[in-house]
């Protein structure tokens, strides 16, 4: 994502949370990024354009923070777990997302409201795997249903805690409760397997949800082009870490553990740069890469 484009999203981000989404026009946009109508719709071909990438951001966002969670620690470890599912809680925090999804929830724009529901279920399918990974196969007929309640326990806990004022409530002790009360619950659904999400609602909800279509050499070539992108003002460490992921990839024999420790240092390196956004992109794609690699070689 070049400079300009990058501008853009801040602006647009900044304006939606101080005015509103729908108060916000795309002439407000364009007079505060101090850009044309046409460079505008270069990069988007609306405003709810513009939005799914600031919320495509933070999920490439969360999911390099999660990659990067587990990396090295035991999968079945539910406090990791619990440290994920914070993740986008945190995120969300940061860069006041909440208000724009308020701003959403309110709205009588359907095709705004799918977003979020996409959202929503992109959510639902990685937690479902992540429980499947803590408590085992024999869960996978409920593990939608699981998850269903956790996000249920944490979004409603959540929202009466800030009604009661108690913002100071870390999102992590709150997901842990939700991850405790489930684990009590699983037993009791493995013997009555009495559940609500058949096998059509788990279909529907994959096939809402978009999958991420990895290509190693789509990477090597966008890596390419970041490296040479590079100049000497930007961080020499994250350049050195650029090259050597680069060079890893183009081996016939890819050496996943070598790349694995590499992803965190790079996109940190590029965190405060202006190519922090790509840094981020390209960290995500390679995270895809080695799950698809993983999947490879288990079976």
């Amino acid at each position: 994502m070049n400079t300009r484009k990058r501008k853009v999203l801040d602006v647009a981000r900044s304006l939606f949370i101080e005015k509103g989404f729908h108060e916000t026009s795309i002439i407000d946009i364009i007079h505060e990024a101090q850009i044309s109508k046409g460079t505008f719709y270069n990069y988007f071909t609306s405003k709810n354009e513009c939005l799914i990438a600031i919320l495509q951001e933070s999920r490439e966002d969360a999911s390099n923070r999660r990659h990067e969670l587990i990396f090295g620690q035991d999968p079945k470890d539910i406090h990791i777990l619990a440290k994920q599912i914070a993740v986008l809680m945190h995120i969300n925090r940061e860069q006041n997302l909440l208000q724009i999804f308020e701003s959403i929830y309110h709205s009588n724009d359907d095709a705004l409201k799918k977003v979020i529901t996409k959202h929503h279920l992109q959510e639902l399918e990685w937690l479902s795997s992540r429980l499947v990974e803590v408590y085992g196969e024999e869960i996978s007929f409920m593990s939608y249903e699981c998850s269903i309640q956790v996000f249920a326990m944490i979004q409603h806990t959540i929202r009466t805690l800030f009604a009661a004022k108690e913002h100071h409530v870390e999102p992590e002790s709150v997901v842990m409760m939700a991850l405790r009360n489930i684990d009590a619950i699983i037993p009791r659904m493995r013997e009555t397997k009495e559940i609500l999400i058949d096998a059509a609602t788990i279909q529907y909800i994959k096939n809402s949800v978009d999958h991420t279509v990895v290509d190693k050499d789509m990477i090597i070539h966008q890596l390419n082009g970041f490296i040479e992108g590079l100049s000497k003002a930007d961080p020499k460490d994250g350049t050195e870490y650029a090259s050597y992921i680069l060079k890893e990839l183009q081996q016939e024999d890819i050496k996943l553990y070598v790349i694995k420790a590499l992803l965190t240092p790079f996109r940190k390196a590029f965190s405060n740069t202006t190519h922090a956004a790509e840094a981020r992109e390209i960290a995500n794609y390679i995270w895809h890469l080695i799950e698809v690699e993983n999947h490879k070689l288990e079976g």
